[in-house]
């Protein structure tokens, strides 16, 4: 226990003095979320801005209908000289071009039913946003219309609306509090947890195992009277410890940033997570992250030099990101139960039940069963290359 205690101090000095791993495992992305989530917000809010300032259409058909005046009147309605409308559409010269039938006006006025074109670019937010706004200038024309029709056969208009629908929260005390961008955020946690973990850990691991053969104070240590097992358990506690703590900071500063940035005029986002939710959602973590700790560091202990050591984590890294996005998109309160028995990927829909209060005793009890089985196979693989002489000493 000695021997374990000393090589952990000795790991966790040696992780504190590299300025460069402390920079960019936790000030760096401390630093990051604030700057990544403010220019998202400001880039979605310069947009709407942009096109409520500023619209730039072709008026295609007839030009001189009401519908056509009814565009052009607005103030941030622009009609620029174009000799292909297609092709300005697609340059991004104009954001819509807008069919408009002949004769539009005199159907309309038959009652008869027509229907006007918007051509978009689906390549251009501009343009998206352009066509939203001017859909929702037509929709409430078309509702001026039919109330006036209406009107004009001693009808109420008010009977188009015999009722209305409210969407608000079954769930949560607040029932006025319904915040869409909140509940998709939320959904982001889990998969951004172990993208975190494993991105903050391949630098630290490679150094742990392969940077010390480089500096070769690998050697001095494997003569000390510590055990070897003292020596990979330090190296792994290490990892864990410095990854965990990233981890904790890393989350911190992304909730504050999407609470403090990412409102998108819905108010304020507040992610209310219980107690147990965030409890069971941290041991979790801690058992991906032991799996990842001990699997990186036999990698590490394998290879010749760091660099060496990092495009082997490489390897690791990408499949892990690949099972950590399968459950992005997938609903926490229907997700398939074959999906709790694929590694990684477990983890994060073990996650998303807790995110919204599910605690499932058969999935809790299947998940943490098989992180065990990982912990165990990840521990034996690492010992095993530990205990290899050609391994420790490969050059």
């Amino acid at each position: 226990m000695n021997n374990f205690t000393t090589v952990l101090k000795k790991e966790l000095l040696d992780i504190v003095r590299d300025k460069k791993t402390l920079v960019f495992t936790l000030i760096l992305p401390i630093l990051i979320y604030p700057l990544m989530f403010k220019f998202m917000s400001s880039s979605m809010e310069k947009a709407v801005t942009d096109v409520e300032k500023e619209i730039n259409i072709y008026i295609d058909g007839d030009t001189d209908s009401t519908m056509a005046k009814v565009i052009t009147s607005l103030e941030n309605i622009k009609i620029p000289e174009v000799d292909s409308p297609t092709e300005a559409l697609k340059n991004g010269d104009i954001q819509l071009i807008i069919n408009i039938p002949e004769n539009f006006d005199e159907n309309i006025a038959a009652g008869k039913n027509d229907s006007i074109d918007l051509l978009i670019d689906e390549e251009s937010n501009k343009s998206m946003l352009a066509s939203s706004m001017v859909s929702e200038i037509y929709d409430n024309y078309k509702s001026t219309i039919v109330e006036q029709r209406l009107t004009a056969s001693g009808i109420d208009p008010s009977i188009l609306k015999p009722f209305e629908v409210n969407i608000k929260s079954g769930i949560s005390a607040d029932s006025e509090n319904v915040n869409s961008m909140a509940s998709m955020l939320l959904t982001m946690i889990p998969t951004l947890i172990v993208i975190l973990m494993v991105s903050s850990t391949v630098g630290m691991a490679a150094d742990l195992g392969a940077g010390e053969k480089e500096r070769f104070t690998f050697e001095p240590l494997l003569s000390t009277s510590a055990k070897r097992s003292s020596l990979l358990w330090g190296k792994i506690t290490a990892l864990c410890t410095v990854s965990f703590i990233a981890l904790i900071a890393n989350l911190a500063a992304m909730v504050f940033s999407m609470q403090r940035f990412m409102n998108f005029g819905e108010g304020e986002i507040q992610f209310n997570l219980a107690p147990a939710t965030i409890l069971g959602m941290l041991v979790v973590g801690c058992l991906v992250l032991v799996a990842l700790s001990a699997l990186q560091i036999s990698v590490s202990i394998y290879a010749r030099s760091t660099k060496e050591a990092n495009s082997y984590l490489a390897a690791i890294t990408m499949p892990t990101m690949i099972l950590s996005f399968i459950p992005y998109m997938m609903d926490a309160k229907g997700i398939n139960p074959i999906f709790f028995n694929i590694p990684v990927t477990n983890a994060i829909c073990l996650m998303k039940e807790f995110t919204v209060g599910i605690f499932d005793i058969k999935h809790i009890a299947l998940v943490i069963g098989w992180h065990i089985v990982y912990i165990i196979a990840a521990i034996i693989f690492a010992k095993f290359m530990f205990s290899k002489e050609e391994v420790i000493f490969r050059n």
